[in-house]
């Protein structure tokens, strides 16, 4: 996670001024779709009105407005899908941490902002790959790039300064003029108190995209661990190095042992359901068929046996 708050840029070279340039720049991608804090798809002309006109006991050359720039890394978008309803939800709480970020106990209501989501992002000269040659600078970068431009009123709110002042919540007799770019960091004595860190609110930031959306950042994935890579001394940064391998091998192997305790499941999920006989059922002894009878031949008739002669012959 990315939050910053440009000093310079494209749109910000009038700051003292009113914010229609930057507010035409951010209409590139695509016309309106602007929201604030309780408001949607709020017309861009309407952006420019309602935070020109919230100034009060500002010199001319003073700046009337900032820029706050969220954008979410590929794997946290990935995390949340690149949704836009999700990244319009946490830019309201990232600018509540904006508002509590300058320790005069205000909150998002106090603030006039306007923000919108972009979904194209193209290469600059501050990308390495500029740089080293590889890539041309302007051409649109590959993979998920949403982010978000969030445009926010030097001075508080003044409806509802004006309005908590009358109850007589509020005894002070103007209204704060908050600047993220100034160098106090909660100044407790002098003309200007509180202040705002910088470190902090991007710490706070991603603190909240986290808690928001359950997301389980990596060490080498925080704001502190960049921040000590680029600022620490080479013993701090050799010390968070040896801490984030440690945190890769603990996270290997508890991987490791889910996908062990997950294979006796996953198998007797798979395995075929075995097959169970039916009961024997009693057999009845098999009838033998009885042979058959041998046929006697056909009786034959025999002729009368021929009868004798009596005649007898003469008696010598």
């Amino acid at each position: 996670m990315v939050a910053k708050i440009p000093s310079s840029g494209a749109g910000l070279s009038q700051r003292s001024g009113s914010c229609e340039g930057l507010v035409a720049y951010l209409e590139k991608e695509v016309q309106g779709q602007w929201f604030g804090l309780d408001r949607e798809d709020v017309p861009a002309a309407e952006v420019v009105a309602t935070l020109d006109r919230n100034k009060r006991n500002l010199n001319r050359d003073a700046d009337k407005y900032y820029q706050v720039v969220l954008a979410p890394s590929q794997a946290e978008l990935r995390h949340i899908g690149s949704d836009p309803e999700k990244l319009r939800a946490y830019t309201r709480a990232a600018m509540e941490q904006y508002a509590a970020n300058f320790g005069k106990d205000i909150e998002g209501r106090d603030l006039v902002y306007f923000a919108k989501v972009e979904h194209e992002r193209s290469t600059g000269p501050a990308d390495r790959a500029v740089q080293v040659g590889d890539v041309a600078r302007g051409q649109a970068k590959e993979g998920p790039q949403a982010h978000v431009h969030v445009i926010v009123s030097r001075t508080e709110n003044l409806a509802r300064y004006t309005e908590r002042k009358k109850s007589g919540e509020l005894d002070r007799k103007n209204p704060f003029h908050l600047s993220p770019l100034t160098n106090h960091k909660d100044t407790q004595r002098g003309v200007v108190q509180g202040g705002f860190e910088r470190k902090q609110f991007s710490e706070r930031v991603e603190q909240a995209f986290d808690q928001a959306f359950a997301y389980e950042r990596p060490l080498t994935e925080t704001f502190r661990y960049a921040h000590t890579m680029k600022h620490g001394t080479p013993e701090q940064c050799a010390a968070l190095r040896v801490q984030a391998i440690q945190e890769q091998q603990a996270a290997q192997q508890r991987q490791a042992v889910q996908q062990v305790a997950a294979q006796p499941s996953v198998a007797t999920e798979q395995r075929p359901p075995l097959a169970v006989p039916a009961p024997a059922q009693a057999q009845q002894p098999a009838v033998q068929p009885e042979p058959p009878r041998p046929q006697l031949p056909p009786a034959v008739e025999q002729a009368p046996a021929p009868k004798k002669d009596r005649t007898q012959g003469p008696k010598m």
